[in-house]
């Protein structure tokens, strides 16, 4: 059977969301389990063993990690459709940082509220992704905090970044919950872009 010029395919080069928006942070804390959390699509992830035993305890048990990328879609309520990517947690996978941040239009940058070293973890990505963009539109959510100390756990977060990148927002947000990530991404897709400040 001869084929016709209508019988082509067309050609799609990459996603058809109009805004792509990172999910950034340290290795489980809750990017993968966000993206799902919202994806309207299944997910596609590079997941691998991971070796981080001693983070595994601290993680619950974490026994995997993205060595690519992660990647979902969903539509804002008015309509327009985002792809969001898992950036992986750890540095020796930074090819996709320098690959994805640049051209994101907002990054959510999640960091423990329950870790001693999540306020310095913070500030290394912050930093991380301020060599990679020179303005960054963020919003950085704060996980795992107690319902009842949510301000007093936001506290330091917010003096890091009113330090490191003023403009960025910060809440606190469950990766698990569909509202909460949402809502993290409205605002980082809505902060104001700026960049990030050396110490």
């Amino acid at each position: 059977m001869e084929l016709q010029p209508e019988d082509a395919l067309e050609i799609v080069l990459g996603h058809p969301a109009s805004r792509q928006v990172v999910f950034a942070g340290p290795f489980g804390v809750g990017k993968t389990t966000a993206l799902r959390a919202i994806s309207e699509i299944p997910v596609v992830n590079t997941d691998v063993a991971s070796r981080e035993l001693d983070t595994a305890q601290r993680t619950g048990g974490k026994t995997t990690t993205t060595a690519g990328f992660d990647y979902g879609e969903f539509r804002l309520a008015a309509g327009e459709r985002v792809a969001v990517f898992g950036l992986p947690g750890q540095e020796r996978f930074d090819a996709m940082w320098d690959l994805l941040v640049p051209a994101s239009a907002a990054v959510v940058l999640w960091a423990y509220g329950d870790q001693a070293e999540g306020v310095n973890q913070c500030a290394t990505w912050l930093r991380a992704l301020g060599q990679r963009a020179s303005l960054l539109r963020v919003a950085v959510a704060v996980s795992r905090l107690p319902l009842a100390a949510q301000e007093a756990g936001l506290a330091p977060y917010r003096a890091l970044v009113q330090r490191l990148h003023p403009l960025a927002v910060v809440q606190a947000a469950d990766p698990r919950a569909a509202e909460d990530v949402r809502r993290m991404v409205a605002a980082a897709l809505t902060a104001l872009p700026g960049a990030v400040r050396g110490d």
